[in-house]
């Protein structure tokens, strides 16, 4: 077996715990503790569907697409969570159903390209090529037409023409922007689990698990604090998560560890009510970073990006396990 990962953790939440409900007839305040924060909404974001895998990847067996979706909606009916999920169509296989499963149990689907081209690579006309081949097909399955987009890598362009053109373009197509604030990277940790298990490695497998966890509560208090430097209160918080084995294993208790926290689940559509998600757009360039981030006034510092301080430290823990051949000489 690999030899066991440093599992890095993350700041502690425990300030955002929502105390039990007392009587206020009854209780005195205590005037040294301070006020309980409120809760904070959360909207679960699922890209890649319907299976996060490499470019180039076979296309998977409809069975098993079936069921690592159906085993994802399963999780977050039973928390309550109404998340949202966003499609590369051109991994969908015939006898698949996912897509008709998101829309039934209520989930909204949206338009994720359908390559996962990055708009900073290829261009203008060749990204929208590739929005509207999955609009196609998700218009055609869904009960009603899709009206999100979330860009793949968060790549909205590296020049003021093409990130505008394509807003205006989207637009036009009937599509907003499905922003995210914890712009997580959960993906390395996600790839770095599959070929674990795939090996039988039990004990990186859970070294990987405690580090999603840690992760994923980390990302929401990043996001938290940026907001509250940028717009000085708290906003509501849009989780970047993929459709993959991590999160049918071990999303549950991600997300026991948000209610925990103080954070409640949101649908999309209440998220991005938010007034933040209306400021203006002051970031050019091809990185997929936080709409936190995006907002920030270039004429002024920024605060450490703790997003991609934490991309850092998660690769060079656990980096070397993201070949799937790490385990073909053991």
């Amino acid at each position: 077996m690999l030899a066991a990962v440093t599992v890095f953790g993350c700041k502690d939440p425990s300030h955002s715990q929502v105390p039990a409900t007392t009587d206020p007839a009854t209780t005195d305040p205590d005037p040294d503790q301070p006020a309980a924060d409120p809760l904070v909404p959360v909207h679960l974001s699922f890209d890649d569907a319907p299976r996060m895998d490499d470019p180039g990847t076979p296309l998977r067996d409809a069975a098993e697409l079936n069921r690592l979706n159906d085993e994802l909606i399963a999780v977050l009916q039973d928390h309550g969570a109404n998340a949202s999920v966003f499609y590369n169509c051109d991994r969908l296989v015939p006898g698949e159903r996912t897509i008709e499963a998101w829309d039934a149990a209520g989930m909204t689907v949206g338009n994720h390209t359908a390559s996962h081209v990055n708009l900073a690579e290829v261009g203008l006309e060749a990204w929208l090529d590739d929005v509207r081949r999955c609009d196609l097909v998700l218009r055609e399955r869904l009960s009603a037409p899709p009206t999100w987009l979330r860009y793949p890598y968060l790549s909205e362009g590296h020049t003021p023409e093409l990130r505008d053109g394509a807003r205006e373009a989207l637009a036009a197509m009937g599509y907003a922007n499905a922003h995210v604030t914890a712009a997580t990277t959960e993906w390395l940790l996600a790839f770095a689990y599959r070929y674990a298990k795939q090996a039988g490695d039990t004990k990186t497998q859970a070294a990987l698990v405690e580090a999603y966890r840690a992760h994923m509560l980390g990302a929401v208090e990043a996001a938290r604090e940026l907001a509250r430097f940028e717009v000085e209160r708290e906003t509501a918080q849009v989780v970047l998560f993929h459709v993959n084995e991590l999160a049918v294993d071990h999303l549950a208790t991600v997300l026991d560890d948000y209610e925990a926290a103080g954070y409640t689940f949101v649908g999309i559509e209440e998220a991005m009510a938010d007034p933040v998600f209306t400021r203006e757009d002051r970031y050019v360039g091809g990185g997929g970073i936080s709409w936190l981030a995006r907002i920030h006034d270039p004429e002024q510092p920024r605060p450490p990006y703790w997003f991609g301080q934490e991309e850092g430290r998660l690769t060079e823990a656990f980096g070397h396990l993201l070949n799937p051949n790490a385990y073909a000489s053991e």
